[in-house]
């Protein structure tokens, strides 16, 4: 008839061998982990601004602080410790907010650009320059029902030909959270980070027509 062999095992290589089989079996030790979700800021282009930027302009890459060089999507608890920056641990950008927001700035400014815009790296000859330097980037979360993103840049722009400076300003924007969590947050920012563009070009195309 048929023959069954049980080998039987003590001590912790009996624990292993054991262990080893009920994994080979398909049993989980624990839960699975929960995949970190990866946010940009969408598919949809930046609305147009009803201007038209007449001048050539090459921008450069956005620079930021080294707490924003991550991709690491931050808030405060204002009503808790406002001083005091935290990640989402389950979130993150699929970039570093900088390359995301110079990435936008990109494509906002070639729609209003009549001679189109080249980025600085490209080396192609430019009337302006124009740099920015990301300083805020930020969901604000005042309540456990309440949250705002809230984004700060500052604008630099050179006359390439003169090699001066032409014009400086600061922009800022907040935008309510549709919800206190990270997709609230991304909804935000995102959101913040338009009207922050529109006002920029906007300044851009008033500034480089002066100066002409």
């Amino acid at each position: 008839g048929d023959v069954r062999v049980v080998v039987h095992r003590e001590g912790p290589a009996a624990d292993l061998a054991l262990l080893a089989g009920l994994c080979a079996g398909g049993c989980a030790l624990g839960p699975a982990p929960v995949p970190i979700a990866v946010y940009d800021f969408g598919i949809e282009t930046p609305k147009r601004v009803p201007v038209r930027l007449q001048a050539s302009l090459a921008l450069d890459e956005v620079s930021a602080p080294s707490a924003l060089q991550s991709s690491a999507i931050v808030y405060r608890l204002a009503y808790r410790d406002g001083a005091q920056v935290q990640p989402y641990s389950r979130a993150r950008w699929a970039a570093p907010p900088a390359a995301l927001i110079h990435q936008r700035l990109r494509q906002a400014f070639g729609d209003s650009a009549q001679r189109g815009v080249s980025a600085l790296s490209d080396g192609v000859r430019s009337a302006f320059i124009l740099r920015v330097e990301l300083d805020s980037f930020v969901q604000v979360i005042e309540s456990p029902d309440a949250a705002r993103g809230i984004v700060r840049m500052r604008a630099g722009l050179i006359d390439a030909g003169e090699r001066s400076l032409r014009a400086q300003r600061t922009f800022e924007a907040e935008r309510a959270a549709p919800s206190v969590d990270a997709p609230g947050a991304v909804r935000a920012l995102s959101a913040a980070t338009d009207a922050i563009i529109a006002e920029l070009i906007e300044w851009t195309a008033r500034e480089t027509q002066t100066a002409r």
